[in-house]
């Protein structure tokens, strides 16, 4: 059972973050917002009971339970519970890298199908398919390495990196046959 559970809220979305340190800092939270939701700290804005934790007051050593006070501290089942809302950045900070990602993973999945579907021949249909599937993985490649991202997204990139390494190798053991 956690020491504490932070509650926080992203848009309509509400993620619980659970510390088995009582004494958990802001520090440790801004670190598991990165981590879990993908939201670099720099951008992280939080509230809580009505309260901006920003500046000098609200450094990364300062416990959460310092930070939200009395009326932001909360029990809940047997659990101190402090509810946070994070304000989201603005759109040109990176949000719509959620998407961006998943619009190359399509591409990655695209271009897999078409390589499996690949006939035995060296036709010219063949040489096409294969010349579409290495557009999309370029594509992809090229939008995966722009991307800023942190935490949980960070990861996907590389799984998805992985995949198109993947794929071009099915490409080139298919042009070799």
């Amino acid at each position: 059972m956690a020491a504490l559970r932070v509650s926080v809220k992203l848009g309509k979305e509400t993620t619980d973050l659970d510390f088995d340190n009582a004494e958990a800092t802001l520090g440790d939270l801004r670190s598991k917002i990165e981590q879990d939701m993908s939201l670099a700290k720099a951008k992280q804005q939080l509230i809580c009971a009505g309260r901006r934790w920003q500046g000098i007051a609200f450094t990364d050593s300062l416990t959460l339970r310092e930070a939200a006070g009395a009326k932001g501290l909360k029990d809940v089942d047997g659990v101190k519970t402090i509810h946070v809302m994070l304000i989201p950045p603005a759109p040109s900070a990176g949000v719509g890298d959620t998407d961006e990602v998943s619009r190359c993973a399509a591409q990655v999945g695209e271009a897999r199908e078409i390589v499996a579907k690949l006939p035995d021949t060296k036709s010219d249909e063949a040489r096409k398919a294969v010349l579409l599937a290495q557009d999309l993985l370029v594509k992809a490649s090229t939008a995966l390495d722009n991307l800023d991202l942190v935490g949980a997204q960070r990861e996907r990139r590389r799984d998805l990196l992985k995949q198109i390494e993947a794929v071009e190798q099915d490409i080139e053991a298919k042009k070799r046959t």
